[in-house]
């Protein structure tokens, strides 16, 4: 059952977004680490482990947001023609997984019009490109890394058409950009809700930043029981929180079990009426068209630990 003084759809008293980030080789080739002789077009993440997801979210009728680094868009056409025909939203996640926080301004601004010109999202989604039809817009930039250099990365992405950033950040916000009227909406991420965070051993300096009682790797089982924990705290406050699952960490059964249970879960707090559970972009919409349901502050969560 909804609440009388939700300020969410529906009477819900949260809303929540299950996000996917990164595709394919694109990580890897950005640092290096992909091996130059190995052919690209065919890993593991998309050709095994996102057919996976697809079907967990569509035997619970859940639709996510996957941010997707534009360089996959003539990479892995066919697969993100496939996610935007089941009803997943397609968001930005930088050219090829450039760390943002060290992007400079020629960097950074270069980025952005690589990624929205002929060779991303602008020959993806135009007359006659590979995904004609398919993606209307996109609608949203989740930067890899989750720190952002302020205003000046929210100004670019309000001048390239998007309505929402979604960094490492504590709460929902809508934030005026500097020289106008005009405000963008902020769906941040917390990394008690990224699996990397539980998986990987290259996370250990933040892991002990935050406070685990020990930097190595955390089990499925802490990272399905903490989701749910922040689910349910989204609840109790009123607030706002995504889920965040990479498929190229998703590749074994234990951690699959715990994803299910995970969308099991709000899937359950959905059909209860407790959250509304949606893309970022419909969430966006509404706070463009509500923005007295969140603050103006987000509490950036600027952490730095490698």
């Amino acid at each position: 059952m909804g609440s009388a003084d939700s300020k969410w759809p529906n009477g819900a008293r949260a809303a929540v977004a299950f996000t996917i980030d990164n595709m394919g080789e694109a990580a890897d080739l950005d640092r290096s680490l992909w091996p130059v002789a190995q052919p690209i077009g065919s890993h593991y993440s998309v050709t095994e482990v996102l057919p996976k997801f697809l079907r967990l979210l569509a035997a619970h009728n859940v639709k996510a947001t996957y941010f997707i680094e534009s360089w996959n868009l003539t990479v892995y056409p066919d697969a993100i023609k496939d996610i935007a025909q089941a009803g997943h939203e397609i968001g930005w996640h930088a050219w090829r997984h450039e760390a943002w926080g060290k992007l400079d301004e020629g960097a950074e601004r270069a980025n952005f019009e690589r990624s929205f010109g002929a060779e991303g999202l602008s020959g993806f989604t135009s007359s006659g490109g590979p995904g004609e039809g398919v993606v209307d817009r996109c609608h949203g930039f989740r930067p890899p890394g989750g720190t952002i250099h302020g205003k000046r990365t929210l100004k670019l992405c309000r001048q390239h058409g998007l309505d929402y950033i979604s960094p490492a950040a504590e709460d929902a916000a809508m934030v005026s950009i500097v020289g106008s009227e005009d405000r963008i909406a902020i769906l941040p991420f917390r990394w008690s809700t990224v699996d990397a965070y539980y998986y990987m051993d290259a996370f250990a300096g933040l892991r002990k930043l935050k406070r685990e009682q020990s930097e190595e790797t955390l089990s499925p089982e802490t990272l399905a029981r903490r989701y749910i924990e922040e689910i349910d705290n989204a609840i109790e406050s009123g607030g706002y929180r995504s889920v965040l699952f990479h498929p190229f960490l998703t590749n074994e059964p234990s951690r699959m079990l715990a994803m299910k249970a995970v969308v099991e879960y709000l899937a359950r707090k959905r059909d209860e009426g407790h959250i509304w559970l949606a893309r970022c972009c419909d969430i966006s919409g509404w706070l463009h068209s509500h923005p007295a349901t969140v603050g103006d502050d987000p509490k950036w969560d600027t952490s730095s630990w490698r």
